[in-house]
């Protein structure tokens, strides 16, 4: 394990402690996140947008969801399709059926309505002000942002987090992709 390698382990390992106390403390936090992406410039002009459905200490996702459904956007989920090291976005709404995908999070169950979002809402487990989102450790948000990149693809990141899951200095190498924005409860980070 190289050494940036064995700094993410450990920042991985406080950020879980800590988004699990922030999470116990801050109950109704969720239900101000879509006042916040409402500022994002040009905000009703996008229409598919990536979001996720929220596990663990994650701060919740589904009044923001609720939200977008609600605003006439297309909501896409993630999945991870056979052994890809990237993510695919797979229409949503209330009405969709969700199974257990890799990793046990719940995704759709027909596979057929795939979309490239304009937005990409992504979970987290710390961020900085530079634009660093740590994440799980599997890469595959990173290596998808690099994906539509490469296809010149136009898009949009935002990490949803905790207002107090940010950080000094997220450990970050060479793979690590910076996102647009960050989310909170408090505001909207623009980077």
């Amino acid at each position: 394990m190289t050494e940036i390698n064995a700094n993410k382990e450990h920042q991985r390992k406080i950020s879980i402690k800590k988004r699990a106390t922030l999470k116990n403390k801050n109950n109704n936090a969720f239900k101000t996140l879509p006042d916040h992406l409402k500022d994002l410039i040009n905000f009703k002009n996008y229409k598919i947008i990536a979001s996720f459905i929220s596990i663990k200490s994650e701060i919740s996702t589904q009044f923001l969801n609720e939200f977008l459904l609600n605003n006439g956007k297309i909501l896409c989920l993630p999945i991870i399709k056979n052994n890809s090291e990237t993510l695919n976005f797979i229409e949503y709404n209330i009405k969709t059926k969700l199974v257990p995908g890799k990793f046990g999070i719940m995704q759709p169950s027909d596979l057929s309505k795939e979309f490239l979002p304009e937005i990409i809402l992504t979970p987290c487990l710390a961020f900085d002000e530079s634009g660093f989102r740590l994440g799980y450790g599997g890469g595959y948000y990173d290596k998808t942002f690099s994906y539509l990149k490469k296809i010149k693809h136009k898009f949009i990141s935002i990490a949803v987090a905790f207002n107090d899951q940010k950080i000094h200095k997220v450990v970050h190498d060479k793979y690590d992709q910076k996102i647009n924005y960050i989310l909170t409860e408090k505001k909207l980070y623009t980077i």
